[in-house]
């Protein structure tokens, strides 16, 4: 672990004042824009380490401090999300907008102590071994050789510098093209056996119905399909995992109590039957997360979920329930930002829905525009688009004072969907109601009627 405010040279000390600078900078950025939870993380390490108790930062602390969570109820596991999402937006930060910046903060993997690393040149020019320190006059003809070394030596400066960028950015930039990862497990589950291969892709095929979610058919079809390839292959996760989503949503969606809740039991034993078979997979955790979600435990839900996310922070579908966990939640910005359309992500050929989570979170955030342009990307891209998709729409251009466009949502929807009732879907989605008055206000003001 680096001390605190040093260099990899512990005789080069980065001033404190420019650390301060720095993050100032850095909790200005855009990069950081609707990340209060993140730009605390990282305010308060810095502080503790310019304040000398660098070497005291760790999960307990942090947990303790900044979220006000005992250290035994489980908030390790928060802080190490955050952690890694911190260190992404700093990387992110870094080759953007803090490119130049004279001085850099870390936080390197196995800890939570920020490193300071000075990028500036020293002003004062370094004397050569053997220079003299007056230059002393060269004769005329020697001056042509000292333009091509100086030529060449600048050359070379130039490779160095941009190696040293390529290699960083390599470092930090996920590759955009997962296809030979997924080439690569595909070809380790046909070496297990192809009974396995063949329940891995029917789950997989499967968990592209698991949107839209207020589709019912959707989700027993989909359930269908996950039963099936756990008969195929009884030992996989991946059918228990999905069918613990699939029947969750159908447990919310249930018009009687007690189906729902036999529907949850059974949601219940399929995710913990996914978790002990694959406990280091995100997608067996957020079956847990999304269990706990559909039984109104809310907190449990968002801390599953994002241990869901720190196990495996590129898989499209996991990230998708992320993002509808913490948008019905309430944590509006995280969700916009789980699901923003630039963010490195594997779908494995499904078409995702984030696109339609990201304009729900904008909507909250008071982003009618933004919301509106992410609803018709999901359209525009073949994402799952279905009776809620139209809703927030018409809710959307209700917000912007569009009310003609607004109707003719509304109108679609009624038409297409005579059954859905949009007040009956929100209140079971929403952990706060008057997350969900927000939608509802807009609907009524466009003309919905909300049956008694």
């Amino acid at each position: 672990m680096h001390d605190a405010a040093e260099n990899d040279d512990p005789n080069e000390a980065v001033p404190e004042m420019s650390i301060r600078v720095e993050l100032d900078r850095i909790l200005r950025s855009a990069a950081f824009a609707n990340a209060d939870r993140l730009k605390a993380f990282l305010s308060y390490v810095v502080e503790e380490s310019l304040a000398g108790r660098g070497h005291r930062v760790a999960g307990k602390t942090i947990a303790h401090d900044i979220y006000g969570r005992a250290p035994d109820d489980g908030s390790a596991s928060i802080v190490r999300v955050d952690a890694g999402r911190l260190r992404r937006k700093l990387s992110e930060y870094y080759e953007g907008e803090g490119a130049g910046d004279p001085v850099r903060i870390h936080i390197d993997s196995g800890g939570y102590a920020p490193r300071f690393e000075a990028m500036e040149p020293s002003a004062a020019t370094p004397i050569l071994e053997g220079q003299p320190h007056e230059a002393s006059p060269q004769p005329r003809g020697d001056l042509p050789w000292l333009l091509i070394g100086a030529v060449v030596l600048a050359l070379v400066v130039l490779v160095g510098v941009l190696l040293v960028r390529w290699q960083r950015t390599s470092e930090v930039t996920p590759p955009s093209d997962h296809s030979f990862q997924n080439q690569t497990e595909r070809s380790a589950l046909a070496e297990r056996s192809t009974a396995t291969l063949q329940a891995s892709n029917l789950a997989e095929q499967a968990s592209g119905l698991l949107f839209p979610i207020a589709d019912v058919n959707h989700q027993k079809l989909a359930t269908s399909m996950y039963r099936e390839a756990i008969r195929i292959e009884p030992d996989l996760s991946d059918g228990y995992a999905g069918a613990g989503h699939s029947l969750g949503t159908l447990a919310l969606l249930a018009p009687d109590a007690g189906v729902g809740a036999d529907l949850l039991r059974e949601a219940g034993a399929m995710a913990d039957r996914a978790v002990n078979l694959a406990p280091r997979s995100g997608w067996s955790q957020s079956a847990a997360a999304w269990v706990a979600f559909a039984n109104g435990d809310y907190e449990r839900a968002v801390d599953l979920s994002r241990l869901a996310v720190s196990l495996d922070d590129m898989d499209g579908k996991t990230l998708d329930f992320h993002g509808v966990i913490l948008g019905t939640t309430g944590h509006f910005a995280e969700s916009a930002d789980v699901s923003a359309p630039a963010r490195p992500r594997n779908d494995r050929g499904r078409h995702p829905a984030h696109l339609n989570i990201h304009g729900v979170a904008n909507f909250h955030l008071g982003n009618y525009e933004t919301a509106l342009a992410s609803f018709n990307a999901a359209i525009e891209e073949g994402g799952p688009v279905g009776q809620l998709t139209l809703m927030y729409k018409a809710a959307a251009h209700q917000a912007l004072g569009d009310t003609a466009a607004a109707k003719a949502l509304l109108t679609e929807l009624q038409a297409t969907w005579p059954a859905f009732r949009p007040d009956v879907a929100l209140k079971r989605f929403y952990q706060h109601p008057e997350h969900a008055e927000q939608v509802l206000a807009m609907l009524v003001a466009a003309g919905w009627s909300v049956e008694p």
